[in-house]
């Protein structure tokens, strides 16, 4: 079973879920606040890391339409 990021519509609570695809397709899922069934999806980004050195450097997803003045950027 996936794990899905709900934000609840009528209170705003944002929280994890492990539920099936049906579950959250039917609209079974349950506000752990308020019992709304009344959910939105968020959508976050995963960071990414490149391996190598004494500790991982996250790359900026926008480090091709920065180039090397992006601030977010520094050598491994």
């Amino acid at each position: 079973m996936p794990f899905y990021d709900l934000r609840c519509k009528s209170c705003a609570h944002e929280f994890n879920v492990r539920a099936t695809m049906a579950e959250k397709s039917e609209g079974r899922i349950p506000c752990p606040d308020c019992g709304s069934k009344d959910m939105a999806t968020v959508y976050k980004s995963a960071p990414y890391y490149v391996k190598g050195g004494a500790e991982p450097v996250a790359l900026c997803p926008n480090s091709k339409a920065c180039g090397v003045a992006c601030p977010h950027s520094r050598s491994a």
